[in-house]
């Protein structure tokens, strides 16, 4: 191989690693703010303005969008952009798969508690995401993607921690248990449709577009439950800070990294979500985690660290440079 060949060669392997390693970064911040929304949900419902569940997931979609607009306006200097019909098609999917992701969550919640709906539907996301892209898109997974999948699920169970009590009403349970899977589903299309975004148009771009559809999704939900619209300082100030920062951020730094990702990748790399959410409840709100739940948060660390390694092995062509 020609030296001038081999160092393009080189260069361009070394301008993908790159990118990997920063999508990485982007998509693990991201989840990172995701957790946040734990305790500040807490706060909002334990409050004197006891909003309920439904008002806060449409509020939160629905005041997001002017922060994705303002960070489109600096970033790319437009506030919207012209799209064709297929990539509108790609937005409204992922509006409407954060929507009923956010309302399937809520409703399993109800039913079958948190234990049961944390591990069946975040747990379950990554593998939905894995199925869709080898059945449906025909992507191979590598033994070391399915290895960090595993364990990083092993590690989220233990941490979440299983269920001690099981609902006495068979049909409320098993409706739980089947909206919870409804609700991994859903995840899944969001995380396969924020990677096809990738290529519609901008992050902010995208993530203002398509919220503002999964807030029009949502708003029959709120009416027929009861929209809440009536709020304190405090209440108002939470409900902006989730909308900006572990929405409209979250969201502009998640649809940045999955590019360097991968669906499965970025499915994964959410699995840190609530391992932050578990952390603050338990500085915050002083929760206390178990022995087993730490085993849990380490195991799960190494499967998020696994998925991201990547061996560099370039001795020979090193040598190839070095002779020529």
């Amino acid at each position: 191989m020609k030296p001038n060949n081999l160092n393009q060669r080189l260069s361009g392997e070394h301008a993908v690693a790159r990118a990997t390693r920063e999508g990485w970064v982007s998509v693990l911040i991201a989840a990172t703010l995701w957790g946040t929304t734990g305790v500040i949900f807490h706060a909002l419902g334990t409050s004197s303005d006891g909003a309920n569940a439904v008002s806060i997931s449409f509020l939160r979609l629905a005041l997001s969008v002017p922060f994705f607009l303002v960070i489109a306006r600096l970033h790319v200097g437009t506030w919207l952009t012209p799209l064709a019909p297929r990539s509108l098609v790609v937005l409204i999917v992922l509006g409407l798969a954060m929507a009923f992701y956010q309302l399937t969550y809520v409703m399993a919640i109800e039913r079958v508690g948190v234990a049961i709906s944390v591990l069946i539907s975040i747990c379950g996301a990554p593998i939905f995401v894995a199925l869709i892209s080898v059945l449906a898109l025909g992507e191979r997974l590598k033994a070391q993607t399915i290895i960090a999948l595993v364990v990083s699920i092993v590690g989220t169970v233990l941490l979440v921690g299983l269920p001690t009590e099981i609902n006495s009403d068979t049909s409320r349970f098993w409706m739980g248990v089947a909206i919870a899977i409804a609700c991994g589903v859903c995840q899944a299309f969001y995380v396969l449709a924020a990677r096809s975004a990738v290529g519609v148009c901008s992050p902010m771009h995208a993530g203002g577009i398509s919220f503002a559809f999964g807030a029009l999704a949502l708003l029959p939900f709120g009416l027929y439950e009861g929209l809440q619209l009536t709020y304190s300082v405090s209440g108002w100030a939470m409900l902006l800070y989730v909308a900006a920062v572990p929405t409209a951020l979250a969201q502009t730094l998640f649809l940045i990294g999955i590019r360097g990702t991968g669906a499965v990748g970025g499915a994964i790399a959410s699995l840190l979500e609530p391992l932050v959410a578990t952390v603050l409840a338990v500085i915050l709100l002083h929760e206390r985690m178990t022995w087993l739940g730490m085993l849990g948060a380490a195991i799960l660390l190494s499967g998020i660290v696994l998925i991201q390694w990547t061996p560099i092995e370039r001795t020979k062509e090193s040598k190839l440079i070095m002779e020529d």
